[in-house]
């Protein structure tokens, strides 16, 4: 014979089952967004520092980093001339903006402003006096890490994985 309270629990049970899993698939489905989300650098055989980068199941390269030393997630973008900003995150940041800039997006032509930022840091790969592009219209919080960056790097992309390294003149 059941007890009357047994049923109860075991609706208890389950919802608390129910809930445990979509905390743990949401957990892995941000793990898959940006795969890197403490990168880390280390140093090569040559003492340049390096860090190696995952791609997420869309075949992109997303990443935490820092602008002037907050924290920020990339969108590794090498179609993008610039490091691309929202403007709210530019405010946040505390970026003196200037305007004038007209930028060509996959949307048109808009209106933008042009910002430089002291450091752009990926796992400790540092770039300084980095040009950044500010969008109106650009939603969210990520940030796409163009040319700007990635010009003062040296980019292998092989088997799923990104390098970037700062480039040495020889």
């Amino acid at each position: 014979m059941k007890m009357p309270g047994s049923f109860r629990y075991g609706r208890l049970a389950l919802v608390a089952l129910l809930g445990l899993a979509i905390v743990l698939v949401l957990s892995q489905v941000g793990r898959r967004g940006n795969p890197n989300p403490r990168p880390v650098a280390y140093l090569g055989s040559d003492g340049v520092p390096e860090v190696v980068l995952k791609q997420n199941q869309l075949d992109q390269y997303v990443v935490t980093g820092r602008i002037n030393g907050e924290r920020i997630e990339f969108l590794v973008d090498t179609g993008a001339a610039d490091v691309a900003l929202p403007y709210e995150v530019a405010q946040r940041l505390g970026l003196r903006l200037h305007p004038g800039a007209v930028s060509k997006t996959g949307n048109g032509n808009v209106r933008s402003w042009t910002a430089w930022l002291d450091s752009v840091d990926v796992g400790g790969v540092v770039a300084h006096q980095v040009k950044a592009t500010v969008l109106p219209n650009m939603a969210g919080e990520q940030a796409l890490l163009g040319m700007a960056y990635l010009k003062h790097m040296e980019v292998w992309l092989a088997g799923g994985r990104m390098r970037l390294r700062p480039y040495v003149t020889p």
